[in-house]
């Protein structure tokens, strides 16, 4: 399993100690907690914290050294980029209402799959499939379920750290969510970027636990329509790959098929590759 057994407990309320400004023993730089904004929020209702923010970029070393402790402080470092929006009071957080993590319990890969696949291909009477199948091959309108594992070519955390690196710019913050793993962190934050293709976040983040433990992914930056992986164990032969590029299709159509056109020609793109972006409209 490459998923790595998350065994300690955090010592302390980690929302408590972020409120000044630690994560575990470490003090942070200046930042701040991001609340929710959902339409469930009434007057006079004071809105719960979701997560904190750092009001600058981080440092890569920052990054990976909050990685290393999050088994202790129980808070799930990544980056948080928002381009053009206010940071936590539109698409980023909190404007759909998070879930328990428990919701992601009820969802096993193979069932948010499924369901996903036999609603983007249903049959209108009068304009046929949604999908044609010369873009669904090598498959077809029946759900070809999960792929395989892959097999590990990195250390999953030293990647995470290395591409880390890469993204940070100017416009990336770093966010610590109460999570004990990144797959949970769409859910537990109200994030709202795949709202227009499924109303609630759980089932996602169930394919990400799965690709977690398949794949050795690693959640590392989160936007209002965005979110990027790190892949320490990538399909590396035509036909997993053309599996896992199934899986994909069912968790951002859009990125598949506007940016690729068919899921093979978007299989041959992650092939190998050691990091994983989705986008959604």
């Amino acid at each position: 399993m490459l998923w790595e057994e998350r065994q300690g407990e955090t010592t302390a309320d980690p929302m408590a100690m972020l409120r000044i400004g630690f994560a575990g023993n470490r003090e942070l730089p200046a930042g701040e907690l991001l609340t929710e904004q959902s339409t469930r929020i009434g007057d006079g209702q004071d809105p719960g914290p979701l997560c904190w923010i750092s009001k600058e970029p981080p440092s890569a070393q920052l990054l990976a050294t909050l990685r290393a402790e999050s088994d202790t402080n129980g808070l799930w470092p990544l980056l948080l980029v928002d381009d053009t929006e206010i940071y936590g009071e539109r698409c980023t957080v909190g404007v759909v209402a998070p879930e328990p993590r428990a919701h992601i319990d009820k969802w096993h890969v193979e069932q948010v799959m499924d369901r996903i696949w036999d609603g983007l291909c249903q049959v209108d009477s009068d304009l046929g499939p949604a999908y044609d199948l010369e873009s669904l091959a090598p498959f077809d309108h029946t759900c070809p379920g999960p792929a395989p594992a892959g097999d590990l070519l990195a250390d999953a955390n030293v990647l995470a750290n290395q591409l880390t690196q890469r993204l940070l710019n100017e416009q990336t913050r770093l966010g610590l969510v109460p999570a004990p793993r990144g797959s949970d962190v769409l859910t537990v934050l109200g994030w709202s970027g795949a709202t227009n293709h499924v109303s609630r976040c759980a089932g996602l983040s169930a394919m990400l636990r799965s690709w977690e433990e398949r794949f050795g992914a690693r959640v590392l930056r989160l936007g209002p329509d965005r979110l990027d992986l790190s892949v320490a164990a990538p399909p590396t032969r035509r036909e997993h790959a053309a599996a896992v590029a199934a899986e994909h299709w069912t968790f951002a159509p859009d990125r598949v098929m506007q940016d690729s056109g068919s899921i093979a020609s978007y299989a041959e793109e992650i092939r190998g590759g050691r990091q994983w972006s989705f986008w959604w409209d």
